[in-house]
């Protein structure tokens, strides 16, 4: 192989694991944070579920913006 094309392998595993990382963070967001927010709803315990909640959606935030820039990556 050449070195453009080790070059051109190493960016795009690079950006495969981006996408993979974001892609996990986003899963997560939705199962931790969620779950956690329903169990502390279903408890009647409110502004806990609330911040659990928000963690969640930060963290899926996170991750959207992480697997974009993999998803940038690959593409390239």
């Amino acid at each position: 192989m050449t070195d453009a094309a080790d070059e051109q392998a190493e960016r795009f595993k690079k950006g495969q694991r981006k996408f993979m990382l974001g892609a996990g963070l986003v899963m997560f967001g939705m199962i931790f944070g969620g779950g956690l927010a329903m169990v502390f709803y279903f408890m009647g315990q409110r502004t806990p579920g609330m911040f659990a909640g928000l963690a969640g959606a930060a963290v899926v935030l996170a991750g959207i913006f992480i697997q974009g820039a993999g998803a940038r990556a690959v593409k390239d």
